[in-house]
Order: structure tokens, then C-alpha cells, then sequence
């Protein structure tokens, strides 16, 4: 029976442990085995022990290898008692970056150590991947990293993503490209706006390309934007959204979040002046946040911005399909 390696699987915040984790903590413990042709016999030994002191029970046959020699279990349970052997973290070679762990929970500390881990072994060498690979080269669980982050960072800030080499990927921005090289590209805010500016823009070429924002995830779409602005050869980006306190933070949250040569948005002010003179009040359901009166002028300079808080202290709003594809052509 190992039970430095129980020890080791004990640390885990789970109480089924995957295969490549098993195989990771035990190789920590026995490097020599890595290339050893039995390996798999050898760690294989060690769980039919551990199962026989009742520290964990291995799975039913078909939660099984179908292959290997021999064949190995998928995963592991652990029988957790309160004398089960517990890691002393102390022991860690921890790095400058992870400095802080005294001050984590124990459930997170094991996570902490896996990230240690790989910081020290691809020290000065690590490449930027999209954080769902990462997380499954840390973790063999594509999702870990992403369900322990808060925005770009793990443990409550303390550790920025791109630490480990890791980025979140937004969805792509669907675009309607138009012939227009070098003139800026319009994010609208909703899919039947996308239609209809669309449409008017391959007649009239104002912008290089009209982008569906799909409302409220255009606020992580730093990446994306960047992407389309590269393929349709567009220079600088315009936001139109509903005239409403949601539709105002939307592009300011985008500016605010941009990381570092990601492009920002600027308001498309033409549009948004046709939609305060000209579009369909509707009435508000809400009462408005602390703050928007400020989001306003942010995003749309004092004038605008004024007008824009005295419309929605009168109860109501102005939705973006005010200006559809009639009143566009006919603009036109």
C-alpha cells in the first residue's frame, strides 16, 4: 500500500479523481516509473492496495480502459476519514507569484499546488493558450480554470490569467462585410438591426463591415472585435445600441475591460442624434441605477448625454430598430 500517494489524491477538492491526475501524483512520487514499461502495473498495485486498506474504491468494470496493459481505471473514489493523511503545504516550493496561499481555504489549496506545479516546470517558457486548454493540461478538466475565475484572474484577483499563459476566447462576432477598406466598422446591438444596417450599408459603403454585438456579451468581445477589424481591413470601431441605461454600459464596460491592444468603441453619434430627435419612445419599467446619468455623458459627451438623462427622467427609453432599414434607405 502507498499511502504517501493517498496522501497526495487526498489533497484533491473532488472525491472522484480522473486517471491523469492519479497517474500525475504518482509519478511525482516514483519519476523513475515515468519510462518503465510496467508503469501501469506498478501504479495499478498501488490502487488494488489502497483499495484493500479502504482509502478508495476503484470503479465497476465499465468505467475501465478498454485497452492497456493492463487496463486501468478511469477514475478513483476517495474514502475520506478524519484520519486521513493531509498534505503539509508548507513543504511546497511555492512561487513568488502564488505567495499568498497561506491565506487560501483548504479547498482551494490543492488547486493552488497543481498551478505551482506547472509554473515551475515551464518557468520562463510559457505560451499563451485559450484557458480551457490550459485548465485540461493543469487540471485533465477543461473547465476548472474557467469555474475558479473571476474575470481574468484566479483566487479572488490575487493571480492574473496570463500568469499561466492562459486567455478566455470570446465567441466570434458575426459581421456583414461590406467593400469599404480603411472606414471604420459598426457594432449595432441587436440581430434585426444587424439585418437592416447591413443590408444599407452594401449599398452605401459607410462602414467596412456592420457587427451583430448580440447585446450583452459584446462586453467580453475585446479579442473578437479585433479579429474582425484585422480580416475586413476596417479602421476604428463605432457602437449603436438602445438608448437605455443596459445599452449605454455595454460599449463603456468593453472600453473599460480592454486588455492591452485590444480595440476600443467610440459612439456612432450621427445615428445615436437621428434616434434622440426622431425614434419611438417607449416607457421605461424600471427605476434608473445610481450612476447612469454619469454613463450617459461618458459615452455620449455632455450635449447628448443631457439630452439623453432628461429623456429617461421622464419615464422612457428609445430602442435602436427606431432606425431600421426604411428610415436608413431613405437617409441614403
Amino acid at each position: 500500500m502507498n499511502i504517501e500517494l493517498f496522501a497526495r489524491l487526498n489533497q484533491s477538492s473532488r472525491k472522484r479523481v480522473p486517471l491523469q491526475e492519479v497517474r500525475r501524483a504518482f509519478f511525482e512520487l516514483h519519476p523513475e516509473a515515468a519510462n518503465n514499461p510496467d508503469r501501469n502495473a506498478l501504479l495499478l498495485a498501488d490502487l488494488r492496495g489502497l483499495e484493500v486498506a479502504k482509502l478508495i474504491q476503484l470503479p465497476a468494470a465499465g468505467s475501465w480502459e478498454k485497452r492497456g496493459n493492463p487496463p486501468m481505471p478511469n477514475w478513483i473514489q476517495l474514502v475520506r476519514t478524519e484520519e486521513a493523511p493531509r498534505r503539509d503545504y508548507a513543504t511546497v516550493p511555492w512561487v513568488p507569484e502564488l505567495g499568498f496561499w497561506p491565506e487560501l481555504k483548504p479547498a482551494m489549496l490543492e488547486a493552488a499546488r497543481a498551478i505551482n506545479d506547472f509554473l515551475l516546470e515551464h518557468r520562463g517558457r510559457v505560451v499563451s493558450v485559450p484557458i480551457k486548454e490550459r485548465s485540461l493540461e493543469i487540471f485533465g478538466d477543461e473547465k476548472r480554470l474557467d469555474s475558479m475565475r473571476r474575470g481574468n484572474t484566479l483566487f479572488s484577483g490575487r493571480l492574473p490569467l496570463d500568469v499561466l499563459g492562459a486567455f478566455i476566447v470570446p465567441l466570434p462576432l458575426p459581421y456583414k462585410k461590406a467593400e469599404a477598406l480603411g472606414k471604420p466598422v459598426l457594432i449595432v446591438e441587436n440581430h434585426n438591426s444587424y439585418w437592416s444596417f447591413g443590408q444599407w450599408n452594401l449599398k452605401t459603403q459607410r462602414y467596412a463591415a456592420i457587427v451583430y454585438g448580440s447585446g450583452e456579451a459584446f462586453r467580453s468581445s475585446g479579442r473578437a472585435l479585433g479579429d474582425v477589424l484585422d480580416e475586413v481591413g476596417g479602421v476604428g470601431a463605432e457602437y449603436l445600441g438602445d438608448l437605455d441605461p443596459k445599452g449605454i454600459a455595454i460599449p463603456l464596460e468593453l472600453n473599460a475591460a480592454a486588455e492591452p491592444g485590444c480595440p476600443h468603441v467610440a459612439p456612432a453619434i450621427e445615428h445615436y442624434k437621428w434616434l434622440l430627435e426622431y425614434g419611438v419612445l417607449r416607457e421605461r419599467a424600471s427605476q434608473m441605477a445610481e450612476g447612469v446619468h454619469k454613463q450617459a455623458a461618458d459615452w455620449l459627451g455632455d450635449s447628448l448625454g443631457n439630452s439623453l438623462c432628461d429623456l429617461w427622467s421622464n419615464g422612457f427609453w428609445i430602442p435602436q430598430e427606431s432606425l431600421g432599414f426604411q428610415a436608413l434607405m431613405a437617409l441614403s
